[in-house]
């Protein structure tokens, strides 16, 4: 995305979380279009030290770094509020005689290594006390950190007199890991499953759009929409052709987000994983699954929360974004919102099993997006189309780039630091797989 908005005249930098590669330099945000970048390069960190522990290897190293060098001053300074100081400090002195953009992808509310998975400063953490539980607690001091993050980037921007011409996207790249690998208390409930699963849980996030410049506002979309779509969407927002984006996957949106026209989407090829063994896509209301991760250990619903606080709408019209933006927000608003955006699980008493593992399942999601219900035997016409579509998508796959760890990568090599280990090595050959 960035080097296609810098052909329009855009500064682009990036904040945060990168996770995009980094064993050549040539992979690392300055490298990809970003004028520069304050973040870490891994999946997550810990939030104060800043050193990583490795998902599947035994490595760790420190890594926090302004574009290519280690930040070593960060050590103790907690991760959300750092980088939200140094999003700050860039928009305070952005030339605003050319458009911005800033990508900001916030370690918050992942959690961080394995032994101290949930960490926020204690005096957040105290003001949830009511929660009883220890870890409901400090997730919940996590993402209070994260709320007042993007207060406190949207009041910089008005700061700067930008917020009338900026668009704001927050998204979410995934559903809560409530158990398993990287687990964080947080919930998907109603929906089935979570973080690296096929199911709902894992694919469905939640994403709002904010810019003065919307002709609708205020609603609640549920038209099918993939994370590729935001290129050619924001592209095309930007003033730019996205004809000049040329072959890729995503579709322009703007024109229905802006205005309710008809949806550009109907299909979403969710996942082929050889690796694993499933995949999943979705056409029209249809979503079709066959095969799982883990042997299905978390293909079930998980994460009821059994304390239900009430909704506290006065701190939203009190927070730093919604005061802010000055815009007529009431608590009918708000109210109308939550329930249009509310998932009703399946109503009939239909509960068809489904175990993928054994034999592909059929779901009708807008009925039942719970996946509850599995119809695939009298839906055979849907099921071989579906089938047809994913056989094209196999045709023109790139097979995955996974590599086994080696180990010249390890940060004990380079001042116990994460690297770009390879251009540290390019006359030695003799990687050593573990």
């Amino acid at each position: 995305m960035p080097q296609h908005l810098n052909r329009l005249g855009y500064i682009s930098h990036a904040i945060g979380k990168w996770h995009l590669g980094f064993f050549k330099k040539e992979y690392t945000p300055t490298y990809r279009g970003f004028t520069s970048h304050y973040g870490y390069w891994n999946s997550h960190q810990d939030y104060f030290t800043h050193i990583v522990q490795a998902s599947f290897s035994p490595f760790e190293g420190m890594d926090m770094r302004w574009n290519m060098t280690t930040d070593w001053s960060s050590v103790g300074r907690y991760t959300t509020r750092l980088l939200t100081e140094k999003a700050e400090k860039l928009i305070a002195e952005h030339n605003t005689t050319r458009p911005l953009f800033l990508y900001f992808a916030h370690a918050a509310s992942h959690s961080g290594n394995y032994e101290n998975p949930l960490q926020a400063p204690e005096e957040t953490i105290e003001m949830f006390k009511h929660l009883g539980d220890r870890n409901k607690q400090t997730y919940a001091a996590m993402v209070w950190e994260l709320d007042q993050s993007v207060g406190r980037i949207v009041k910089a921007l008005k700061k700067r007199n930008m917020l009338d011409n900026t668009i704001i996207v927050f998204v979410s790249d995934n559903g809560a890991a409530t158990e398993g690998l990287h687990k964080n208390t947080g919930s998907n409930w109603p929906l089935k499953g979570e973080k690296t699963t096929p199911w709902e849980g894992a694919l469905r996030t939640v994403a709002c759009i904010w810019t003065r410049n919307l002709f609708k506002k205020n609603r609640v979309l549920n038209n099918l929409m993939h994370l590729s779509d935001w290129l050619p969407t924001l592209y095309a927002a930007a003033g730019g052709d996205v004809v000049e984006l040329g072959n890729i996957d995503g579709i322009n949106q703007w024109n229905y987000l802006n205005e309710n026209t008809s949806e550009p989407r109907d299909e979403i090829l969710q996942n082929i994983d050889d690796i694993n063994g499933y995949s999943a896509f979705r056409f029209h209301e249809y979503k079709y699954v066959n095969g799982t991760t883990f042997l299905g250990y978390l293909d079930y619903w998980v994460g009821k929360e059994t304390n239900n606080l009430a909704y506290n709408i006065s701190a939203v019209l009190k927070s730093e974004v919604t005061t802010t933006l000055s815009e007529p927000l009431n608590e009918d608003i708000i109210i109308r919102l939550r329930n249009q955006a509310k998932i009703t699980c399946n109503k009939s008493k239909d509960r068809r099993q489904c175990d993928a593992r054994k034999s592909p399942c059929l779901f009708n999601i807008r009925e039942d997006p719970c996946e509850t219900n599995n119809i695939i035997a009298k839906n055979n016409k849907i099921v071989n189309e579906i089938e047809r579509k994913l056989r094209g998508y196999r045709r023109t796959m790139i097979p995955p780039g996974n590599k086994r760890t080696e180990s010249i990568a390890n940060p004990k090599n380079y001042n116990n630091t994460w690297v770009n280990w390879v251009d540290y090595n390019k006359h030695n050959e003799n990687f050593v797989p573990i």
